[in-house]
């Protein structure tokens, strides 16, 4: 796969990930964690493994669209995100569905 086809495509996993935890803020669910997001992006048709999912959602983090909080399971010794949710330039980049050099929103 080119660079530039890979860039496009981390692009709009991200842009996925964050339309995926506003629809659940907007819904009033509980706030997802990695498992679920992995899970969702699965049914979307991602060929991602669960690492790639902590991975880009550390990349949202350090990019600064959301929050969440962190830790390493003790019995499997891997780390585990939960309680995801978004800050204030994540959902000002999906209520206003503008992508930047970061994400793509569809």
């Amino acid at each position: 796969m080119s660079a530039e086809r890979e860039l496009v495509q981390t692009k709009r996993r991200r842009g996925i990930m964050l339309k995926l935890i506003r629809q659940g803020h907007e819904a009033q669910f509980s706030r997802m964690d990695d498992f679920e997001m992995f899970g969702m992006m699965q049914e979307l048709g991602t060929s991602m493994g669960r690492d790639q999912v902590l991975t880009m959602l550390q990349d949202l983090q350090v990019l600064g669209y959301l929050t969440f909080k962190s830790g390493m399971n003790g019995i499997t010794g891997r780390t585990e995100i939960c309680e995801i949710e978004l800050t204030a330039k994540g959902i000002g980049a999906v209520v206003r569905r503008k992508s930047d050099d970061d994400v793509l929103i569809d």
